[in-house]
């Protein structure tokens, strides 16, 4: 799983990344195009102006043919001023032109390498001619000084090939030097328009996924409006409010915490209100029955009396009557006793026990009035289950009023399944399932309020008590019904603590 800082890192660092490629690419080509300009400055330019300074043009031959026409003094003065204008510096040139190639190879790319190569050789072959010429040239200098007539025809001959052949080498050099100086400097020309192109369209490109980069960013931060504004509804008292937020990354984990909080703090505000109702409701109960146990009480006595004082004589509408208000008194200290027990839950008394021996027994226990309303019980305890902590009688007070609701709901007759499995955490799930008409979907969110009973005469007092049981108990129960299918109650008791003594009592 990614941060989002690990994602947002990522995508500038894919921005950064895109600008340093446009950049390294324009440094490597404007070092490139640096190099080709310095090769046109160090090296063909300096080359092409040494070609043209290299003239090997009718130096020696129209000297000595003018020489022969003249007597010989002035042809020795002639040969004289011609061995003086002799040029010496064509072979110095020829050496600073191989110095300044050999260096130019040293830097120079594979392509231009060729082509410097070729020069060198072209020097070497204009060094070659110049050694067999100057040597001719000498001699008939030599020859035409100190003879009396000119030097012959052939070898005047001979030495006028040889100027024009070093002249042809030269200009073809300097032709050479010329086309490649001019085709490099156009290939520069070339190359800076692509280079200028290439970074323009790569800057274009960068600032491209620079752009989805900022996009990605401001997408990943998104969710930090949503949840500010989650925070701030939660704040102003909407515990509803849920925070739509994917993905796996921290703003994910944090959106469902903040789900998960929300759900629970609108979780403790419901069980507030229903502890505050049932504590309103606890204190009514307990001054009603307070006020109305004591006149039933007497109302009691004094019918029972009554009925020993007219028991001889008495007609039998008289009697019926009689028994018709002990009925009901009965029934209304009954009723009584119920909201007393309900308003005055007393601490449970935890204790090691197992949950499949007091549902066993309780099992037992009503069987008879089970049978007598046709209603089969099906036992299904899991073996082997871990002890729970809890309160004996509570417990089975609980699981009672589950029992006698699912015996009520079946009037015609079903079958009722109690059921015991080892839960994940450790703890022990008892299921109470009966095949009766079952609950409608409005009157399930309500079966556990105070006084809220879909049986007619019945308290509505039994689901709530066995509610605030399991509750002391620190566990959970639920309704799953289907009307036409049947009602289902599944409670969750924790295992009990480890270290607890096997029959040391704690009040809770």
């Amino acid at each position: 799983m990614r941060s989002v800082a690990t994602k947002i890192f990522l995508a500038f660092g894919v921005s950064l990344a895109a600008f340093a490629l446009v950049s390294a690419f324009g440094i490597a080509r404007l070092h490139d195009l640096g190099r080709s300009l310095r090769l046109l400055s160090d090296a063909y330019l300096p080359l092409t102006r040494i070609a043209a300074q290299i003239d090997v043009k009718d130096w020696v031959a129209p000297r000595l043919l003018e020489a022969g026409a003249l007597d010989p003094a002035s042809r020795r003065a002639l040969v004289a001023l011609a061995r003086a204008r002799f040029p010496s510096l064509v072979r110095e040139k020829i050496a600073e032109g191989r110095a300044v190639a050999g260096r130019a190879l040293k830097e120079a790319p594979a392509e231009e390498a060729a082509f410097l190569k070729e020069v060198v050789g072209r020097l070497d072959g204009l060094d070659a001619s110049w050694s067999r010429y100057d040597g001719a040239a000498r001699a008939l200098l030599d020859t035409a000084e100190t003879g009396e007539a000119p030097p012959p025809e052939t070898s005047l001959q001979a030495a006028r090939t040889m100027e024009k052949a070093l002249a042809i080498d030269v200009k073809l050099l300097q032709a050479a030097l010329e086309s490649h100086t001019s085709e490099l400097v156009l290939r520069a020309g070339r190359e800076e328009s692509r280079t200028v192109a290439s970074i323009v369209i790569y800057t274009l490109l960068a600032l491209s996924v620079g752009a989805g980069a900022a996009l990605v960013s401001q997408r990943l931060l998104a969710p930090i409006r949503t949840l500010t504004e989650g925070v701030k509804a939660v704040a102003s008292g909407d515990l509803s409010r849920q925070v739509e937020v994917r993905g796996s990354d921290e703003l994910g984990v944090l959106a469902r915490e903040f789900n998960a909080m929300a759900e629970s703090l609108e979780r403790q505000r419901q069980e507030l209100r229903r502890a505050e109702r049932l504590a309103a409701v606890g204190r009514i109960s307990a001054h009603i029955t307070h006020e109305i146990r004591n006149p039933l009480n007497s109302l009691g006595l004094n019918a029972e009396l009554l009925a020993d004082e007219i028991e001889p004589g008495a007609s039998a509408e008289a009697r019926a009557l009689l028994r018709a208000i002990t009925r009901e008194v009965d029934r209304l200290n009954g009723v009584a006793e119920e909201y007393l027990r309900f308003a005055r839950l007393p601490r449970p008394v935890m204790t090691r026990e197992d949950l499949n021996e007091i549902l066993g027994g309780l099992v037992d226990f009503v069987a008879p009035e089970m049978a007598g309303a046709g209603v089969t019980v099906r036992r299904e305890l899991a073996p082997d289950l871990p002890p729970i902590w809890g309160d004996e009688g509570q417990l089975r007070a609980a699981f009672l009023n589950l029992l006698r609701n699912s015996r009520e709901a079946m009037s015609a007759g079903g079958t009722v399944v109690v059921r015991t499995v080892r839960t994940a955490d450790g703890g022990v799930e008892a299921t109470v399932s009966d095949t009766g008409p079952g609950i409608p979907s409005e009157g399930q969110a309500k079966i556990f309020d105070p006084f809220f009973s879909t049986k007619s005469g019945g308290t509505g007092l039994g689901l709530a008590f066995t509610l605030q049981v399991v509750t002391e108990h620190g566990g959970t129960i639920r309704c799953q019904s289907e009307v036409g299918r049947g009602t289902s109650f599944s409670v969750c008791i924790p295992p009990a603590p480890d270290g607890a003594g096997g029959e040391e009592a704690v009040s809770a």
